[in-house]
């Protein structure tokens, strides 16, 4: 085929009327449905072909002479033109196709993204408000053990004090008991030494006899007095340990098994700290009870 612009003549493979069809043929063409779209890719490749055709002819007229490869190039610009104007179009609706699921391909990642975003959020949130209400619960028995502590400390406190009533009860009677076997013993060593007086003043001749005699006697008699006062003394001190023993074994055992809880393993500072001061105060307490009745 050929096409004439000039007295010179152009032979190329294709003409105007070729591609005139070619127009006519492709412009129905759309990338809407995948059929379409292949038949519009297809075309696209067919024209690009003929332009490289074109461009390929127009390199081989041109060797010629200068002249005729000016009339080539115009004839092949002219007819690229041509050629263009009809993919052009095609191009764009292509172009257009793929801009737009390009989008729709952006949109669903967008989407996708937002998703597991929300998801992670929600999950995050969920896991902190169940982080929150373990706190709350942890605080919460705490402040119950504390109460429970303070309570007890007091109850112990009111117990230790009851006790130091009554053994200040206990001791003043002994003190009493002791000043009156005092003022019994200081009047029968009255009356003793009034006896020995008068007994003295009736038998004087024998005063030097029975001296070493009544100073036995005497001597035994102190001793038998303060063994007497020792003993008492010392059935007051048994008879109050026996009285508090009870509950001082009572107490003891408390506070062994108060020494044997088990301290729970803790995380947080807060806790940690809390369980410091509730083991100080417990040590404190424990002694307490340890020395109760000693």
């Amino acid at each position: 085929m050929s096409t004439s612009l000039s007295t010179i003549q152009v032979s190329y493979d294709i003409s105007e009327a070729d591609i005139a069809e070619t127009r006519e043929r492709y412009a129905l063409l759309k990338c809407d449905t995948p059929a379409g779209y292949e038949e519009t890719r297809l075309a696209i490749g067919h024209l690009r072909g003929a332009r490289v055709a074109i461009e390929k002819r127009r390199v081989e007229l041109k060797k010629d002479a200068l002249e005729y490869g000016r009339v080539v190039d115009s004839t092949a610009k002219h007819l690229t033109a041509l050629i263009e104007s009809v993919e052009d179009p095609l191009a764009e609706k292509k172009r257009a196709v793929d801009e737009e699921k390009a989008r729709k391909r952006a949109e669903i990642e967008e989407a996708r993204r937002r998703e597991i975003e929300e998801r992670i959020r929600v999950e995050r949130e969920a896991e902190e408000a169940k982080l929150a209400a373990i706190r709350a619960e942890e605080e919460k028995r705490l402040a119950v053990q504390r109460e429970a502590l303070r309570i007890e400390a007091a109850r112990l406190a009111a117990e230790r004090a009851e006790a130091d009533r009554r053994a200040a009860e206990q001791a003043e009677k002994l003190r009493v008991e002791n000043a009156r076997i005092e003022r019994e013993r200081a009047k029968l060593e009255a009356d003793r030494r009034a006896a020995e007086q008068a007994e003295a003043i009736r038998h004087a001749k024998i005063e030097a006899e029975k001296a070493a005699q009544a100073r036995a006697e005497r001597e035994q008699i102190e001793r038998e007095e303060a063994e007497i006062a020792e003993r008492e003394r010392q059935a007051a001190i048994k008879a109050r340990i026996e009285a508090l023993r009870p509950d001082a074994e009572k107490l003891h055992a408390y506070a062994e098994a108060l020494k044997s809880v088990q301290v729970p393993a803790l995380r947080s500072k807060e806790a940690k700290a809390a369980l410091i001061v509730a083991t100080d105060g417990l040590a404190r307490i424990t002694g307490m009870l340890m020395e109760f009745g000693s």
